[in-house]
């Protein structure tokens, strides 16, 4: 015996139908004004008018009354679902409300019940009113919420008497691509206008805004490696790119999605290409030449010196004005050497004196293949270490004070760098190891020529998970102190701070006492002398 078995929309789902949009204002917005563009409407108009919300568009008007609540039909043409496949549950967005539409001289109130199918009269009025009229229950639809979903519809909406803003959503510059009934626009992230900039839910992450006809929809696709965003904007014409029913809030992963992504990949190389120069990985660049645009090469990307940190910085490399990058020299990656040899090889750079510039530099290895990134490379690294004059466990590692170091560095072009340097690092070897990993080397000399900083870089640096950056600081810099102290000895070191406390506070002096009672007595260099009493003494006195 055969069944025969028909596809139905039940009332269950119908009494949920409520459920079927996201349920918020923009939701109920965006549907609405949407229904108005579809009929043709180039004017829409929102009154707020205590607590109903009346809306009237100059379309084509309702037509047959009976499919506005046939849940998933509409009365659209061909023309229309080819371009827009319009899910025909619109009007359901404003379930369970009670609904009155008027639309060529035909009345209908939707009632809660008549959502879930109980029947419901349609009359004739007077009013033949053009288009279509809807008065509902809501919260205030006021001119702030409708705009974002006005400003780019290409109709005139009009809340409560003031106008929304109404913008192309791509320029001139946008490129048809009417297989996938849409055009395309590349920007710069940094110039896209206010309005764009509304509907991205992240600055970085959302990187394409797709118009429907003033519904947006944003995702993230990158296929280059630039702050680009990708404008499309749908031109009407067939298509298979589609919404996720029944919100329509995503993009469906289908063919005429993955062509769209194709087609925006090549948009980025054209839009590069037109720019003229780019900073592109070599991979990005040999993608634009497969799909047959020729780019530059990027330009050069480099940072001067080996080392790089976030607090504190590790102390800097200078490179000479208008120094060739061609004369730089890359770190070998190659495993050779201890870790140690390319801080090494850095401070050098930054420490060393040289009859010619030894200018280390850093290019990240996604830019191999470049002719400027073919540069000679800093091989061999030799540090040569002084007498120890003592040694501290300090911070995460340990300081060691010696009388000399000397650094030497081996290039690929057979040229040998090396000078004297106040700091230098190595690792403890594992067999003498106990709980620092690394020994920081500093001379005499580094007193004078380096900061506290410059130092605490090489000692572990700042932690984040640890007091804040004044107080690490602080301990660090007692730390050192009293290493100091110890490896100069008490006179010296005291010697050192007066020093430091005078400098460039008394000028031209000769001798200088201090007493006591707290009594300053100066004696500049042209004779004269001052005397400075402290408060508590001249006091005491009388």
């Amino acid at each position: 015996m055969q069944t025969e078995i028909r596809a139905k929309v039940s009332k269950r789902l119908l009494s949920k139908a409520d459920r079927l949009f996201t349920g918020t204002l923009d939701g109920r917005i965006i549907e609405i004004l949407q229904n108005a563009r579809r009929a043709g409407a180039t004017e829409v108009s929102i009154v707020n008018k205590d607590g109903l919300i009346t809306v009237r568009d100059n379309g084509s008007g309702i037509d047959d009354f009976t499919k506005l609540l046939d849940l998933g039909d509409s009365d659209w043409d061909q023309a229309m679902e080819q371009a827009e496949d319009p899910a025909g549950v619109g009007i359901f967005c404003l379930t369970p409300r009670k609904v009155t539409l008027c639309s060529k001289g035909r009345h209908l109130v939707i009632t809660k019940d008549g959502w879930t199918g109980t029947p419901l009269e349609l009359t004739q009025t007077d009013d033949p009113c053009k288009g279509t009229v809807l008065t509902f229950a809501d919260e205030p639809w006021e001119l702030a919420k409708v705009q974002k979903h006005a400003v780019f519809s290409g109709m005139k909406v009009v809340v409560n008497g003031k106008t929304c803003p109404q913008l192309s959503f791509t320029s001139s510059r946008a490129s048809p691509h009417s297989e996938l009934g849409c055009k395309i626009e590349v920007r710069n992230r940094d110039r896209l206008g206010e309005w764009h900039n509304k509907w991205r839910d992240s600055y970085y992450r959302d990187t394409v805004l797709v118009n429907f006809h003033g519904q947006i929809i944003n995702f993230a696709y990158s296929p280059v490696s630039e702050n680009l965003v990708f404008l499309v904007d749908m031109t009407g014409e067939p298509t298979g790119i589609r919404m996720m029913l029944p919100a329509r809030t995503r993009l469906i992963e289908n063919k005429a999605f993955e062509a769209l992504k194709a087609a925006m990949e090549i948009e980025a190389y054209r839009h590069i290409q037109k720019r003229g120069s780019h900073k592109l990985p070599f991979a990005e660049y040999k993608r634009a030449k497969e799909l047959g645009i020729t780019l530059p090469e990027a330009e050069p990307v480099f940072d001067v010196g080996l080392l790089s940190g976030d607090t504190p910085e590790p102390i800097g490399v200078m490179m000479p004005k208008d120094y060739p990058l061609r004369r730089c020299y890359r770190f070998a990656e190659d495993g050779r050497g201890c870790e140690s040899d390319e801080a090494n090889a850095h401070l050098l750079a930054a420490l060393g004196t040289f009859k010619e510039s030894f200018v280390p530099v850093t290019i990240s290895q996604s830019y191999d293949g470049y002719s400027w990134a073919n540069l000679p490379k800093i091989g061999k690294v030799e540090v040569t270490v002084g007498k120890e004059l003592g040694r501290q466990g300090i911070w995460c590692e340990t300081l060691v004070a010696v009388e000399s170091l000397r650094i030497t560095v081996h290039t690929s072009d057979k040229k040998v760098f090396t000078s004297d340097v106040c700091m230098a690092v190595l690792e403890e070897p594992a067999k003498t190891r106990t709980w620092s990993y690394t020994n920081v080397f500093v001379t005499l000399e580094s007193r004078s020529q380096l900061t506290t900083t410059d130092i605490w870089y090489h000692l572990g640096g700042w932690s984040d998970e640890g007091d804040t950056w004044d107080t690490q600081l602080y301990a660090v810099e007692q730390e050192i102190d009293q290493f100091w102290a110890t490896i100069i000895g008490p006179a010296d070191y005291l010697r050192s701070k007066i020093r430091e406390s005078l400098y460039g506070i008394v000028k031209d002096w000769k001798t200088i006492s201090y007493e006591d009672d707290e009594t300053l007595t100066i004696q500049y260099k042209d004779g004269t002398e001052k005397v400075y009493k402290s408060p508590q003494s001249s006091s005491s006195a009388t």
